[in-house]
């Protein structure tokens, strides 16, 4: 047995003592069948969707997405490639690089044009390539430090969980437990509303029988040391007859 990196060799395979999470969109499974079995063999732990599911990237937390953009009519959003575009926001918003696999004329067409943190490729190809392409993508994010677990960022905010440390345009902000709690909770989810109630469950537990006005509290003085508005928010919205949520 020889040990090299993060994978452990054997007679038969490989055991992997480390893995990197990456979701893979695609319309027609079969046809990325062969980059999926690369990646598995490459100790990627693979989650594999027919369509983008933007709660998906707060449960599972990927590290890299590949999105096939092969031309195809789809119901909820009329086009493979239209529906990128969703996918590519939520992207830029999570910070995840994303690798998109097109066809040879879309290739062609919008080669040298993809935004940053994306990498276009043709396929089909040689998935090796496309390995290739992922490693390095990958390297990149975490020689800059984006893909360290437990910080969420959102707009100009860093949440460090592991310090327990919030910086807005990288000025410490003095969060008390609660607070900090709170914001934690906006900033791991995918944007969904908050009851009060699931608050109240989240943050305080739910042996807590106080009235959900504690968490109106607690949100307002949140939002104070955020320089946010209830009004005009940039941060935490407030949803009428719902909620909270993060701000688009």
């Amino acid at each position: 047995m020889r040990e090299e990196g993060t994978v452990t060799d054997f007679t038969e395979g490989v055991l992997c003592t480390l893995t990197k999470r990456v979701m893979l969109i695609s319309p027609l499974p079969e046809r990325v069948r062969s980059l999926l079995v690369t990646l598995s063999g490459q100790c990627f732990d693979v989650f594999s969707l027919h369509e983008f599911k933007k709660e998906m990237l707060g449960a599972l937390q990927p590290e890299l997405l590949v999105y096939d953009a092969l031309p195809l009519p789809l119901p909820s959003v009329g086009h493979t490639l239209e529906g990128g575009s969703e996918l590519l926001d939520f992207a830029v918003q999570a910070d995840i690089p994303v690798l998109v696999l097109l066809d040879e004329q879309a290739y062609q067409d919008r080669s040298g044009n993809a935004p940053a943190g994306v990498e276009l490729l043709a396929w089909p190809s040689d998935a090796r390539e496309a390995l290739r392409l992922i490693n390095g993508m990958l390297e990149g994010r975490a020689a800059s430090g984006a893909s360290s677990e437990g910080v969420y960022t959102f707009k100009d905010i860093v949440l460090d969980s592991r310090k327990m440390t919030v910086l807005q345009s990288g000025t410490r902000i003095d969060l008390t437990k609660t607070e900090y709690d709170l914001l934690l909770t906006f900033l791991a989810s995918d944007g969904s509303v908050f009851s009060r109630e699931t608050l109240l469950d989240t943050v305080w537990g739910v042996q807590y029988y106080g009235g959900s006005n504690l968490v109106d509290v607690h949100i307002k003085s949140l939002r104070k040391k955020l320089r946010d508005s209830a009004s005009n928010p940039q941060y935490i919205v407030t949803v009428r007859g719902a909620g909270y949520r993060l701000a688009d």
